[in-house]
Parts: structure tokens; C-alpha cells; sequence
């Protein structure tokens, strides 16, 4: 599919681009601006909405009820539609100061998963002391894995209970099965690693739970056969460095992906909304009951 019809839909030119979703409550993208503490909404005609954020947001995820779940560095809180008033609902890694919550999705059982990341700015020498949790509905927090440096690629296979994640300096994407409200948590066999297509970032799973996946300083996103563990379609973007991807749109069938504007003056796309249709459909978006 290196033919595909890619565009650009919308030149917002984050610092961070990154957890986008498409919400079906309101039928339009989602995303936020880590850096620029921005969150934003897209709708299907290219119409655009900025929001100024109290703290630089790792992810937002939509809920059951009105408005999102957002993470912020080190707690998570609940925000209005508007993103005008925010409310804490849970502390995170407040011992750690060099990590921050970044990647998260809604799970199957109503609750969220969501990773920290070591931003230590010497990145030569950063070490694994980031996690991954699960924040269920009734609030309780359940950590499921350590030794992460920067989480990222959480996307759910919800037939074959399947979690799929990457930390993403190792370029591993890795599966995990789970069973009912995350009783069970255990890693499962995995050689989904690429070379010379850049490094997992945010990942999204289709409706044949194929794992479509950004790759950070690859320019291109991958769909990879999770069976046989193969790339199966690679899709060159304008940008180096794209960092999320989420179908959308009416039909489900346009891929949106987002990116981080690392070189503006040798990567002049990098930072903006992109756009690929695809011949394949996404799952609609979960909600989760918290």
C-alpha cells in the first residue's frame, strides 16, 4: 500500500502530537500537544478546536459519561467536554522525578492502561524505571509491568484477549494475555521487532486485529500481521516522525495520524494532522465507565 492517498489535514504544528483517538460521542479527533499543554478537536470537514490545558497531558481518553480522562505528569484527572475544569482522581509515580505518564487506551473491562516515561534529558543514559498500570472503574490501580524506559504502542486484540505494547527504545513490540478485569496479566512470545522502519510509537488495532503502528523517526506507519508477526503494508508519511495513529472518520476507514515537530526547518511537515485512506476499517473507539 505505498500508493496510498496520503494528506495533510490540518497544519497545527505541535511541539508533541500525540494520543489521538476518534470520539463517537462528537464524531471528531481528539489528540494533545504534550508540550504545548494543548488539547484539540478535529471534525470530518477540517473545522478545528484548541483547548489551553493546566499541565502538559500525556494522554486523553473519552469516557462513558460526558467530557475525558486526562494524564497529566504524575496524577490523573477527569475534565469537562470543554476541557474547562479538571477534577484529580488518582496520583501517579509522585516519588519518580524523572518520569511522567504518557501512552494510554481504554480496555475492554471499562478501565484504562496507561505507561510512565523516563524523561531524563540525557537519553544516552536513561534507565528502565518506568511501569505500566491499569486504573479500573472503581479507581483502584494495579501495576502490571516495570522496566520500561518510555511506554508507548498500547492497543487491544479484544477476541483473542490479546494487549499489545512497546517500550520503545528496545523497538519490541510485545503481546500480553489478559483475562477479566485484568485478573490475569501474562506476556506471551513475541518477534515483532523491525529494523530500518524507526522506532514504535502509538498503535491502533484494525477490525482483522491487524496492529497498525507509528514509527517515530521512520517516516511511515506499519501494519503488521500479528499471526506471522510481518509488515504486511508500509505507508511513507511527509513527516520523520510521527508519533500516533487512530481510524476515524464516518466510515472508520481513514487512519489520522499525528507527529512531533523535532527539525521545522528540514522536516516542515512534522507537528501536523495526517491523513491515510486505507482499505481496511478500525474498531470504534472504547469508553471507558470511569
Amino acid at each position: 500500500m505505498n500508493n496510498a492517498q496520503v494528506s495533510t489535514v490540518l497544519k497545527c504544528e505541535n511541539i508533541l502530537g500525540e494520543s489521538c483517538f476518534w470520539d463517537p460521542r462528537y464524531d471528531c479527533l481528539v489528540w494533545t500537544d504534550i508540550q504545548e499543554k494543548k488539547a484539540f478537536k478535529l471534525y470530518d470537514k477540517n473545522k478545528s478546536f484548541k483547548f489551553n490545558l493546566p499541565d502538559r497531558a500525556g494522554f486523553i481518553l473519552p469516557r462513558k459519561k460526558d467530557g475525558f480522562i486526562i494524564g497529566f505528569p504524575n496524577f490523573i484527572a477527569i475534565a469537562d467536554q470543554d476541557f474547562s475544569s479538571f477534577k484529580k482522581i488518582c496520583d501517579v509515580e509522585n516519588n519518580i522525578k524523572e518520569t511522567r505518564i504518557n501512552d494510554a487506551k481504554v480496555d475492554p473491562y471499562g478501565g484504562i492502561v496507561f505507561g510512565t516515561y523516563n524523561e531524563d534529558p540525557d537519553k544516552i543514559n536513561r534507565k528502565p524505571i518506568a511501569n505500566l498500570y491499569r486504573l479500573a472503574p472503581d479507581l483502584s490501580l494495579t501495576h502490571l509491568l516495570s522496566n520500561i524506559t518510555v511506554s508507548n504502542g498500547i492497543a487491544f486484540s479484544q477476541e483473542q484477549n490479546l494487549m499489545y505494547f512497546a517500550d520503545t527504545p528496545t523497538g519490541l513490540i510485545q503481546k500480553f494475555e489478559y483475562s477479566q478485569d485484568f485478573r490475569t496479566f501474562v506476556k506471551r512470545e513475541s518477534n515483532m521487532i523491525f529494523n530500518n522502519v524507526g522506532e514504535p510509537d502509538g498503535a491502533t488495532i484494525d477490525i482483522e486485529n491487524n496492529y497498525w503502528s507509528a514509527r517515530v523517526r521512520g517516516k511511515c506507519v506499519i501494519c503488521i500481521d500479528t499471526i506471522n508477526e510481518k509488515i504486511i503494508e508500509k505507508i511513507d508519511l511527509p513527516t520523520n516522525t510521527p508519533t500516533c495513529v487512530t481510524f476515524g472518520g464516518a466510515e472508520l476507514s481513514s487512519l489520522y495520524v499525528t507527529s512531533l515537530r523535532a527539525d521545522p526547518d528540514n522536516d516542515r511537515a512534522g507537528g501536523n494532522i495526517h491523513k491515510i485512506e486505507t482499505s481496511t476499517k478500525g474498531r470504534e473507539q472504547l469508553l471507558s465507565d470511569i
